[in-house]
Order: C-alpha cells, then sequence, then structure tokens
C-alpha cells in the first residue's frame, strides 16, 4: 500500500479530528449504486464504506479508478447512517494504481516516526496468528483472527488458543478478536478528546451537547439527517401564511444558501420556525444549519441549480456564525452570452445574464389578471462582448429600487441570476422575485467587460439579440409573428373577419402617430385598489365592483390614437402603460393641464402635438368585436417603443438582401 496511507486516518475523521483534505485512502469493493458508485476505504488498519459522489463516479466508469487504488480525497464527508459511518467522497484524484507486487511495496507509516507501543505490527504478532480482513454488508467490514492449524477463522477462534488468553501482548489483535463490527483503536491512537464546543479554529458547530462537523453543501443528500452546513443567506424571500382544511395558519419563507464552494440551495422555512426567524435572518450573513430534511428540488418552482432543496421545521436549527469572511461565499454562476439567449428560449431553467447596462426605460405598471391591483415594471437594455443587445423587464421591487440606481448610474455592469429567456420581440429576459442582481461587481469576468465596453464597446456597433429570430408559436395566441406587417394587411373586410370568439392575433408594426384628439376623455377615474371605474358620489368615489366607498381615485389612461404608415391609417386603442410612455406623464398629471386655466389647456395641447409625427415599433393585438349588431376589427397597443434608427436601417438591409437572393433564385 502507498506510503502516504497513514493509520489511524478513519478513526480520526469519525471522531471529527479530521474534516477536510488531503487524506490518503486505498479503495476496494467498488459497485455501483443508481448513478453514484459505493465501496470500501480502508487506512491499513481499519475500514469504512465509501460513497463515491456523481462527480467522483466518472473516475470509476472510464476505469481510471479501480479496486486497490490509492486516492487523495480533496473532498469529503462523513455521515452516521444507521449506527455506522458512509465516507461520501465529492471530490478526490486517483493518486497509485494497483500494483501486483504488493508484498514489496512501502510499509503504512504511522502517525509519528516511532512506533507507538503495543501497537499492531506484523512482526510483533505470534507465529501463529494473523489478521484478515473478509467483506461483509457492514461499512466496516469484519477483521476475524485466524489461527494457524486450527482451521477455524471466526472471530472467537484466537480464544481457544490458551497462550493467546494469557497475555495479548498487542492490545489491538485483541480488540479485534472481540469484536466483528467496530474496530476500536488502542489507547495509544485513541486521539486526545476534544473540549466541549466548537473550538476557535475549527469549523465545527455545537448542536446541543454533540459536536457535529461542517459539511459542504454538495454532499447533502436524502439519506443523511445529521448533517450542518455553514452558508451565507444570499436571498429571503416573503413570508406566506395559509390555511388548509380550516386548520390553523400555516407560515413559510423561502431562502437561498451558499457556502465556501459556490454552491447554492434553497430552504424552504415552516412554521414556528419561519414565525421565529423571519425578522432575525438578514441577507449577507453567514448562519450555521442544523437537521433540516433533504428533499429533491421542484424544477419548476426553483430558480437554484441544485438537486435537492432542504425543508426546515421545528426540529431544525439555525445559528448566526457573526465575524466571517463572505468573499468565498459567491455563487458560482454560468454566464450566458447575449447572442446565445435564443437557445435558451421557453425553457423554465433560469440562466445568469451579465452584461453593460447601456439605457434605463421609464418605470411603468401592468394590471394582475387575479385580483387586478397594479405592477412596476421598467425595461433596460443590456451590451455585452458579442456585441450584441437584449432588453430586460424588471418587475416589482426589483423594478423600483434596483432600476432607480441603475438609473443614476453610467452604463454600469450587472449580473443577473435566475433570469427567464421569452421570444417577445424575437429574444427578451425577465429578471423575476428570485433573481439576484448585482451592480458593478467584482468579479473578473465583470472588470473585463467593463474595460471593453469603455475602450471598445461604447462606440462599436451593436445588433439586438433577437434581429431576423421568427416566433415559433405561430401568428396566433399568446406569441404572434415577430415579421413585421404593414397597416393594409391588418384591415380586414366583414367577411375575412374573425369569429368574435376566436383567439385575439399579434402582429408587429412600423407607424407613425398622426394624431391625438385633444376633444377625448383621455382617461377614467378609477378605484385605487383594482383599477375598475368609480363613480362620484357627495365628494367621495364609489366602486360598484366592490361595494365600496373611497376618499379618492386615480386617473388612468384609455385613449385613442391615430396612426399611419405607407400603406394605410388605423385607430388604435392604448392604455395606461403605453400612454404613459408616449406623454412621460400620469394621467393625474395631465388632468391638472386639461382640467386647468387656459394658459394650462395650451401647454395640454403643444404636449399632444408634441408626439405627433414619431416614430414607433408597436405590437397590435387583433379581435373581432360586434357592435350594434356590425363586426368590427378592434386594435389594442400591448407596447409602443421609439424607433432604433440604426436597428431599424439594419433590419431593412437584411430584408432587401433576402428579397434579392428570392428574385435572382426566381
Amino acid at each position: 500500500m502507498d506510503g502516504r496511507v497513514t493509520r489511524g486516518t478513519l478513526q480520526k475523521i469519525r471522531d471529527g479530528v479530521i474534516t477536510e483534505g488531503p487524506v490518503f485512502l486505498k479503495v476496494s469493493q467498488l459497485q455501483p449504486l443508481g448513478k453514484k458508485h459505493k465501496g470500501l476505504y480502508s487506512d491499513g488498519s481499519d475500514s469504512m464504506e465509501a460513497v463515491f459522489a456523481s462527480a467522483v463516479s466518472s473516475l470509476i466508469e472510464s476505469g481510471q479508478l479501480t479496486n486497490d487504488c490509492v486516492v487523495k480525497l480533496v473532498s469529503f464527508t462523513c455521515n452516521l447512517v444507521n449506527e455506522s459511518h458512509k465516507l461520501i467522497s465529492t471530490e478526490c484524484e486517483v493518486d497509485a494504481a494497483p500494483d501486483s507486487s504488493t508484498a514489496q511495496q512501502a510499509p503504512i507509516k504511522e502517525e509519528s516516526e516511532s512506533q507507538p507501543a503495543g501497537s499492531p505490527c506484523k512482526e510483533n504478532m505470534p507465529s501463529n496468528t494473523k489478521v484478515e480482513t473478509q467483506a461483509s454488508s457492514s461499512p466496516m467490514g469484519n477483521k476475524r483472527l485466524k489461527v494457524e492449524g486450527t482451521g477455524s477463522s471466526t472471530p472467537h477462534a484466537a480464544k481457544r488458543d490458551p497462550e493467546a488468553m494469557k497475555t495479548p501482548a498487542h492490545p489491538r489483535v485483541a480488540s479485534l478478536a472481540s469484536s466483528s463490527r467496530t474496530p476500536q483503536p488502542s489507547p495509544s491512537e485513541q486521539p486526545t478528546p476534544a473540549p466541549a464546543g466548537p473550538p476557535m479554529d475549527s469549523p465545527g458547530l455545537s448542536i446541543g451537547s454533540a459536536r457535529k462537523a461542517v459539511q459542504p453543501i454538495a454532499a447533502l443528500n436524502p439519506y443523511n439527517m445529521s448533517w450542518t452546513i455553514k452558508a451565507r443567506l444570499v436571498k429571503k424571500g416573503p413570508k406566506r401564511s395559509f390555511t388548509k382544511g380550516g386548520t390553523q395558519s400555516t407560515s413559510v419563507f423561502s431562502i437561498e444558501l451558499v457556502d465556501e464552494q459556490g454552491t447554492q440551495i434553497e430552504a424552504s422555512v415552516w412554521r414556528d420556525l419561519a414565525d421565529r426567524y423571519y425578522d432575525l435572518l438578514e441577507e449577507g450573513k453567514v448562519y450555521y444549519v442544523a437537521k433540516g430534511k433533504v428533499k429533491p428540488a421542484n424544477k419548476a418552482y426553483s430558480s437554484v441549480r441544485n438537486d435537492y432543496q432542504l425543508h426546515l421545521d421545528s426540529g431544525s436549527e439555525i445559528e448566526e456564525c457573526p465575524d466571517q469572511d463572505t468573499s468565498k461565499m459567491q455563487a458560482k454562476l454560468s454566464i450566458v452570452p447575449i447572442d446565445q439567449l435564443s437557445l435558451f428560449i421557453g425553457k423554465k431553467a433560469g440562466i445568469d445574464l451579465m452584461g453593460v447596462v447601456t439605457d434605463v426605460g421609464q418605470l411603468g405598471s401592468v394590471k394582475r389578471k387575479s385580483d387586478n391591483s397594479e405592477l412596476s415594471r421598467r425595461d433596460i437594455t443590456l451590451l455585452d462582448t458579442s456585441q450584441k443587445t437584449v432588453t430586460m423587464t424588471l418587475w416589482g421591487e426589483t423594478a423600483q429600487d434596483k432600476g432607480a440606481l441603475l438609473e443614476a448610474q453610467d452604463c454600469p455592469v450587472i449580473t443577473v441570476t435566475a433570469c427567464r429567456v421569452s421570444d417577445y420581440n424575437g429574444v427578451s429576459v425577465s429578471a423575476g422575485q428570485r433573481s439576484d442582481i448585482q451592480i458593478n461587481p467584482g468579479a473578473p469576468e465583470a472588470q473585463a467587460l467593463r474595460q471593453w465596453y469603455d475602450f471598445e464597446g461604447r462606440t462599436a456597433p451593436t445588433q439586438h439579440a433577437g434581429e431576423g429570430l421568427a416566433n415559433a408559436r405561430g401568428s396566433s395566441g399568446g406569441g404572434g409573428s415577430q415579421e413585421r406587417v404593414t397597416f393594409q394587411q391588418l384591415t380586414k373586410s366583414p367577411a375575412e373577419m374573425p369569429s368574435p370568439d376566436a383567439k385575439p392575433e399579434y402582429h408587429n408594426a412600423t407607424c407613425t402617430v398622426a394624431n391625438i384628439d385633444p376633444q377625448q376623455s383621455m382617461y377614467y377615474q378609477a378605484c385605487p385598489d383594482n383599477n375598475r371605474k368609480v363613480v362620484e358620489q357627495n365628494g367621495q368615489w364609489y366602486c360598484e365592483y366592490h361595494g365600496k366607498t373611497y376618499p379618492s381615485m386615480v386617473r388612468r389612461y384609455v385613449t385613442t390614437l391615430q396612426c399611419t404608415d405607407h400603406t394605410a391609417e388605423l385607430t388604435l386603442n392604448a392604455f395606461n402603460e403605453q400612454v404613459e410612455g408616449l406623454l412621460g406623464m400620469s394621467a393625474d398629471d395631465l388632468a391638472m393641464l386639461k382640467e386647468g386655466n387656459p394658459e394650462k389647456q395650451r401647454q395640454y395641447q403643444a404636449l399632444l402635438k408634441k408626439v405627433q409625427w414619431q416614430d414607433f415599433v408597436v405590437r397590435i393585438q387583433t379581435r373581432t368585436r360586434e357592435y350594434e349588431g356590425q363586426l368590427r376589427m378592434r386594435y389594442t397597443v400591448q407596447s409602443m417603443k421609439p424607433v432604433e434608427y440604426v436597428a431599424e436601417s439594419k433590419r431593412m438591409i437584411e430584408a432587401l438582401a433576402k428579397l434579392h437572393v428570392k428574385v435572382e433564385a426566381g
């Protein structure tokens, strides 16, 4: 066996004296265990069941790691399962291949240069006694004593030798004879017990009365209940409460944790533990977490790339670990270049994105379909070294808080985790509630992007990542074609109109705002809770939908726009978000001009004329409506953005090139 394999290593791992690598052990009895492998580790005097993680199993499948190899364990975890220890290997290297001349290999070294008295050495054993290691179902293996000449190999065979019963000169041999399950070290090999509580220089944690060794998140699995991790709290979600079956209300919230290896995991904190710790847990702080359940992650609802998630309940423990260096506790990001975003369209798993913020849009809002409440949103434009741009939508508090920070800076670099990619405008991304946005991070990749933009990217020609991409969902339903259409194509005769029950269709078009009638109402009085129309009653505002009276109301745009292109003219219906972006002010502010004194009314007229004859790229919903027994087409603006003339010119040049190819082919 390799000379670096040291007796007593496995016992020290059991006792928590050794908690991290490198250590050297010999491997035997390898066999598959699902997608993983298991086997037996030996240090020359002791053995322990080995479980190899998926990353290490590739070494076994490739033939690099075989029986009788000596491995260098870099990262591992020792777990107590059903009263036996298992050594889970998460990272290891093959140090020495099997050698047929094992008899001539260097002897196994002890912890000290001088051999301790009473230690089991072959030279000091009786000539008729030898130690045999036989495989068993126990993770520790069975140590048997075989007495030459008796023909017996049972653990009690040594007791039949009267000489061996008199003076056991070798305590280690005697202990092996007395137990076939767990070999006990001799007094000289027994490590000094650790003092109560975790030492200042040890990663251990005192949980109750037992000292637990901290293990990496990557080593967690559903088969081990006795674990402790030390991790930084990256993100804490809102606490929710629900009642099921008329029982008492149950509280729950989610947190995301990352350890020093950069591995992330999501944890759900439930019931009493959620009520007790929600206000105490703070993002950015380091905590010990123990005694939770490890469950398979539901990838449909999780943005963390981990096969498992934690379930923390009343039996779980959370303890703050103050004054910790968190520089290594950063999540490993898998950055997707902007020019490759189209490969992730429609996939449930989120992606990580990094780019320079070249434009920050105005803060707007949309109505939730569930309760008609307002949800803030803001669009930003990102650019990376591929010279491609993409529009990212921020939602809720992120749109308000992070959006304001981005707006105040000059083209900052950001990283965004857990982004969802959609096919809107060819390709676009959305930062959800679980996304984490870092502004001007210190990562080397971010610094390189910053340098590229300052010296080259600021003046480099760019192109939208969705340019030329066709939407795979067709020309109807929720998606719609990304190809530009003309107003002439949208105009339909009564015979061509679809049924009023048919699904709406969506189209993109380039148009010019020809006129906004100043005599139209422009807005309506809305309920502040659900945006439905309210009526004034005795100085207050009554909502028929809720049956409530409110002291105030809010105005929301509902405006018709006369728009035209080179083929036809259409009347488009626009609502609050689109008109706010068009006019640059809220409906309440516009009402102060429209309903004010003559000077204010002149400003109102001037504002509407200011936006005339400006070009926009619009996304239009078309559907048939019946009005007084007649069918009519209704055109509703879904989004409205000013034309980017450089990008638009490139699009038109590409369209001309395609037309030229078709003409030549014809």
